[in-house]
């Protein structure tokens, strides 16, 4: 019985933990479009979702302690529970990012942007896939999709330096751009971290599913 119970905590644990990936893949995307569309409502979304991300980030902590304290799990168990709380932390850190995404929207929306955005959304788009697969490798316990992050992560790394050459150009050229492109750079720098910590979660799986210590970049 006590088994049975502790096994239902530890599913209920990976259950937020999916959520929490959930919640930070829409509010990485939502961010991005309300610069895109200029939007202050899908900004404000965005930071509704970060304050939910707070919330659950605790929830899942205190559980993950609660587990730790009352059950002395050993072995795969505890590695489980550890890596789900450092996950967990992970995609808040992700959401912080998006966060600070709506508040250049709020701070731009009532001015064209400078460019139309094109590689920003392509970074966005990349990011979400990469969630999405370290999504389905905690729910399918199986490791191999971080295979494919890399990949992914190099897209993200290459548009960033495309967007920085082509912002630093702007601001040399026409230094009225200056504010609007370091908003621009900003937002790119944001989207080019979350896709580094998006591949450290992934390193954190490999981890908790087969014990293995890899750097995934």
């Amino acid at each position: 019985m006590v088994r049975k119970v502790f096994q239902m905590e530890m599913n209920r644990l990976e259950t937020d933990v999916i959520k929490m990936a959930e919640l930070t893949r829409d509010a990485v995307s939502l961010s991005v479009d309300s610069l895109s569309n200029q939007n202050v409502e899908m900004a404000a979304r965005v930071i509704e979702l970060e304050e939910k991300s707070d919330v659950l980030n605790i929830e899942i902590s205190d559980r993950g302690m609660m587990l730790t304290a009352t059950q002395q799990p050993v072995a795969g168990d505890l590695r489980f529970i550890s890596s789900m709380m450092k996950i967990s932390d992970s995609f808040e850190r992700i959401v912080d990012y998006a966060e600070k995404i709506a508040r250049i929207t709020m701070k731009s929306a009532h001015k064209p942007l400078l460019r139309p955005l094109v590689d920003i959304p392509r970074m966005s788009d990349n990011i979400r896939k990469m969630i999405d697969l370290d999504i389905d490798a905690i729910q399918n316990r199986d490791a191999g999709p971080t295979e494919r992050l890399s990949p992914l992560d190099d897209v993200i790394d290459a548009l960033y330096q495309t967007l920085y050459t082509e912002l630093l150009n702007f601001m040399i050229n026409d230094t009225t751009t200056i504010d609007d492109a370091t908003d621009l750079l900003f937002v790119a720098r944001y989207l080019e971290r979350i896709g580094d910590i998006t591949c450290k979660i992934g390193s954190m799986i490999v981890f908790m599913l087969d014990g293995k210590r890899v750097w995934i970049k």
